[in-house]
This record gives C-alpha cells, sequence and structure tokens, in this order.
C-alpha cells in the first residue's frame, strides 16, 4: 500500500476517535475503515521506518455569543530532526461560523472545507494558520476538526488531528429606540427629527438597522449621520455596528415641512441582529399634535358710547390641542382696527400676559408661545373721537388663519368679533339721535 494511503486511512480513524460521543454542528462524513484495520496495515518495524513526525494542534475560544468573532489557531509542527518538503492541513469548518476568509496559501474549494498547502518545515520547526470567522444564530457549539498530511511517511499518526469545540450562547440584546421633533412647523420651515437607538443590555449589538418612513409632507429630507441614506420614496435606513450594553448611537434627517405640515404622525422601527427579548420599545413615533386654538374677544365700554369714551377690548386666546405653540410656531392673531379708526384712535396701550403685542396701523397684532392648555390675555383701548364722525360703529374682529383655530376670518363666529355704536348729539337740530345697542353689542365676559 502507498504511503500516502497508509497515513490518510490513520488520519481517519484519529479523527473518528476525536469526534466520538461529541455533538458537532458539522457532519464529516469518515471512511468505514477501523480501528483494527488501520493497526494492521502499520506494524512495529514500518513505524520504526525513516519518516517525518508532524503533528497539529488547534487553539480557540471555550465558548462565543451569537454574532462574536471567532479566532482559531493551526500550528503544524515537524517533530522530526529532518525538514518535511511539505503538508496539506485540512479544517473541515462548522456549518455555524460565518464569514470565514481563507488565510494566505488555502483554500475553501468546497463549502465546509478549508485546503492549506505548504511547502518545507524544517526538522523541529512549526507553522501557524489563523482563522477568523463569526458564530452564527441558532447553534449551541461548534466542533472544528482539522487534519495534517505530509509528503513523506509519518511514523506517528496520533497527533495528526485535533479538535476544538467552542460553546455558543444566545446573545440578548434589548434594543429601544426614541425619536423626537417638532409637532408641526411652518410651511417650508426647516424640520429635524432625531432617532435615537440605545442597548439595553445584558449583551453587547453585533449591529442593527433602523427604518424610517418619512412623511410624504417632509420636503427634500436629506441625513449626514455615519451609515444612514434617504431613497427617493422618503425611506430613511440608517445601518449600524457593534454598539456595547448600556451605550448608544444617535442619527438625524432633516427637511423642510410643506404645506399642512401640522398634525403628522411618523414612525420609525429599529431592528437588531441578534435576539431582542423586549419587541415593545423598538418603534419610536413623532406623534404630531392636534391643532387647537380658541379665541375669545370681548368689549368694555359704557352702555351709551358717546365721544371721549375709552372702549377696551380684551382678547383671550387658550392653545386647546395638544401641540405645542412654540419657538417658529407660536400662536398669534390680528385686529384689524379700519372699522374703528374712523370714529376713534387707538391709545397704543396693548399689554400681553404671555408674548409681544405690536401696532402698525390699522391692525393690533399679537405673537406668543402657548403650550397644551395655556391661555394667553391680551388687552388694548380705543378712544372715540371729538371730532367728525365716520359711520358710528366701532366694528372690528380678531384673525388666526392657522389650522384649529376658531376665527380664520373675524366674522367667523360672534367670539371673534364685536360691535359698538356711537351716540352723537346733531350740530344742526340739537336732536339726540340715539343709537341703541343690541344685546349682540354689548360686552361679553370672555369664555374660557
Amino acid at each position: 500500500m502507498r504511503a500516502g494511503a497508509v497515513s490518510a486511512l490513520t488520519v481517519v480513524g484519529i479523527m473518528t476517535a476525536l469526534t466520538a460521543g461529541m455533538a458537532s454542528t458539522t457532519a464529516v462524513a469518515a471512511p468505514s475503515h477501523s480501528a483494527s484495520k488501520v493497526k494492521k496495515v502499520h506494524s512495529p518495524a514500518q513505524t520504526r521506518q525513516i519518516g517525518i513526525d508532524l503533528g497539529v494542534t488547534k487553539t480557540g475560544p471555550a465558548s462565543a455569543n451569537e454574532g462574536d468573532s471567532v479566532t482559531y489557531v493551526i500550528t503544524v509542527t515537524n517533530h522530526s530532526s529532518s525538514p518535511s518538503s511539505g503538508y496539506t492541513v485540512t479544517d473541515y469548518l462548522p456549518t455555524g461560523i460565518r464569514g470565514v476568509v481563507p488565510p494566505a496559501g488555502c483554500t475553501i474549494p468546497v463549502p465546509g472545507r478549508l485546503t492549506c498547502t505548504h511547502g518545507p518545515l524544517a526538522g523541529n520547526a512549526s507553522d501557524t494558520i489563523t482563522l477568523n470567522g463569526t458564530a452564527g444564530q441558532g447553534y449551541t457549539n461548534l466542533h472544528n476538526i482539522v487534519t495534517v498530511e505530509g509528503v513523506e511517511p509519518d511514523p506517528d499518526y496520533s497527533n495528526n488531528a485535533d479538535a476544538v469545540r467552542t460553546g455558543i450562547a444566545q446573545r440578548r440584546v434589548d434594543l429601544a429606540l426614541s425619536k423626537s421633533g417638532p409637532r408641526s412647523a411652518p410651511e417650508n420651515g426647516q424640520v429635524t427629527y432625531t432617532l435615537r437607538v440605545t442597548n439595553n443590555g445584558p449583551d453587547a449589538s453585533s449591529g442593527w438597522l433602523i427604518t424610517d418612513q418619512l412623511p410624504s409632507a417632509l420636503h427634500g429630507p436629506f441625513t449626514t449621520s455615519a451609515g444612514c441614506n434617504v431613497s427617493g420614496s422618503n425611506l430613511l435606513t440608517c445601518t449600524g455596528g457593534p454598539l456595547a450594553a448600556g451605550a448608544s448611537a444617535t442619527v438625524t434627517v432633516t427637511g423642510f415641512a410643506g404645506p399642512n405640515f401640522n398634525g403628522i404622525r411618523n414612525t420609525a422601527t429599529v431592528k437588531g441582529n441578534d435576539f431582542d427579548p423586549s419587541l415593545g420599545n423598538n418603534t419610536a413615533t413623532n406623534r404630531g399634535g392636534r391643532a387647537g386654538l380658541r379665541i375669545t374677544k370681548s368689549m368694555e365700554a359704557p352702555r351709551t358710547i358717546r365721544q371721549g369714551d375709552t372702549v377696551r377690548y380684551t382678547v383671550r386666546v387658550r392653545n386647546t390641542g395638544d401641540m405645542d405653540l412654540v419657538g417658529a410656531n407660536q400662536a398669534h392673531f390680528t385686529d384689524d382696527l379700519s372699522g374703528v379708526l374712523d370714529d376713534a384712535r387707538y391709545n397704543n396701550d396693548g399689554t400681553a400676559s404671555v408674548g409681544v403685542i405690536s401696532y402698525s396701523q390699522p391692525r393690533v397684532g399679537w405673537t406668543g408661545p402657548l403650550h397644551p392648555g395655556d391661555t394667553a390675555v391680551i388687552r388694548y383701548s380705543i378712544t372715540v373721537d371729538r371730532r367728525d364722525f365716520g359711520d358710528l360703529r366701532l366694528e372690528n374682529g380678531v384673525v388666526d388663519t392657522d389650522p384649529g383655530s376658531n376665527c380664520p376670518t373675524a366674522d367667523a363666529s360672534r367670539e371673534c368679533r364685536t360691535l359698538g355704536l356711537v351716540h352723537v348729539r346733531d350740530k344742526d337740530t340739537h336732536r339726540a339721535t340715539v343709537h341703541h345697542t343690541v344685546a349682540a353689542d354689548r360686552p361679553r365676559a370672555a369664555r374660557r
């Protein structure tokens, strides 16, 4: 029998002994040669023949988590004083190892088998081969067998195979996602969403993916965050690498508000590479608010308004929605005094409990921040002139065109408008012309 054939049978016998009683993720087919038959091939006289005694050992981690990087070191040693002219290492890779790249001098001719062919090895010298991979999911262990076969006859085949078993633990990674951003924005206003993924542990994450279908009302979205991209259909995707337990990663995406951006609700999702024991916190919604603004205007004046009298106005603005009306999206209104100033003058005495009041003839304006449930009280007055008069009607109303307002026009409701009639004496006849104010024109207490 040829020396090469004899050694192959012996190596298979050693492999069979190594794997006896051990569970492996890789099924290794072995020829049906028994150990007794191998012994018959090698008599004591034959094993004393001059040859090269090559041995192989393999080291690797005893345990790892799913997704961990796993490194094995294969060492081939020439236990003889004479040099070996060459050898071949065969490593039967377990199916549970991923991403193996053959090192120099090695190939993977068929799935699950690494073959390394090397040249001369000096007497009493060693070579090492380093193998890197990743522990896959769904496996309890990685059982890895390696053999070496020399060109020359080998007098001792007991050291021509070795095995390493790495226990695999399921990685448990609780990823949580949060999302923040404005609930509303004015048209063409800049909008930025911030997404934050946090690893609540207990293990480190081997990687994660965020997807967020951005609303169509967000125009021109873009991101500069590493690993992120926005497609033409407004789909944000972010791929992240390892994340230690307790650590967080933040990404941002920015765009511009289109018409009617208020009220947009937007949900993002994170998915990890590892087992997540708690999926309830893997989504986050930027809740678009429900706009609501209740405005009431009242007038305080004598029952009969005469020349020189002062008429006081009170406007109450209440945020009845669930949106914060702050920053670039504050609450506001205007009051056009055109129907008043032909009979009176504005006293420039406006005050506001919240925000800023302004006047640019003929309009009074107010802008102020209002959180849900907050109310602003704005007051200002006019004085009836002692001169020729206009139509003797003090008629004006407040306007706020934002969504949710009850006063999109001055005539939208009775709460938005006030009316007072001026009483004057006719200079020619000295008759008093009395204009009675109807109930609708009397001062109203502002409803809250």
